[in-house]
């Protein structure tokens, strides 16, 4: 692709999926456009062995030369050895699956559910999840965390699901 210009910009189609323009000269830096129209200027880099998109800002507030230099900040960054992403959001509040319990108790357990309900879904909490769980943060649970307790809770198949339907829950409502 060639480096991203205006013409070019305002030239891309709307696609029925989101696709990406990228830039020759700035490795990473590109244009998303989504299926709705919208079009962003996005970075990709990989941190480690994890990647990672920033997105820089909508195509109709920033230009092409802005863009490309918040990107060649961002790529400079990483050559340092920095993750910019991760900087982003370490300033975000992090709350752990324990802090999230207690509000998932306090605003959904206690206001919705039968009694008898809210007895087990606490229990689940209280004897297997926040023991396996309690002590990540809400960003940083992976699919394979909550594999692994459901795994651990093999031997009682039954209360492995009824625990999967709390977790599942509790992430649905935060």
């Amino acid at each position: 692709m060639p480096k991203l210009t205006k013409r070019l910009i305002d030239a891309a189609d709307v696609r029925a999926v989101e696709y990406f323009l990228w830039d020759d000269d700035i490795p990473g830096f590109g244009l998303r456009i989504l299926p709705s129209g919208r079009k962003g200027y996005v970075t990709q880099y990989r941190a480690g062995r994890r990647p990672r998109r920033m997105s820089l800002g909508p195509s109709t507030v920033l230009t092409c030369e802005q863009a490309r230099k918040r990107a060649i900040t961002i790529v400079a960054a990483v050559r340092n050895g920095e993750d910019p992403a991760a900087q982003r959001d370490a300033g975000r509040e992090v709350i752990t699956i324990r802090e999230l319990a207690e509000r998932f108790d306090k605003e959904h357990i206690s206001v919705r559910l039968k009694a008898s309900t809210a007895k087990e879904y606490r229990r689940n909490l209280q004897r297997f999840i926040l023991p396996a769980l309690g002590r990540l943060t809400v960003t940083g649970i992976t699919r394979a965390d909550v594999a692994k307790l459901h795994h651990d809770l093999r031997h009682i198949p039954y209360q492995a699901n009824r625990c999967l339907e709390v977790v599942s829950k509790m992430f649905n409502l935060c």
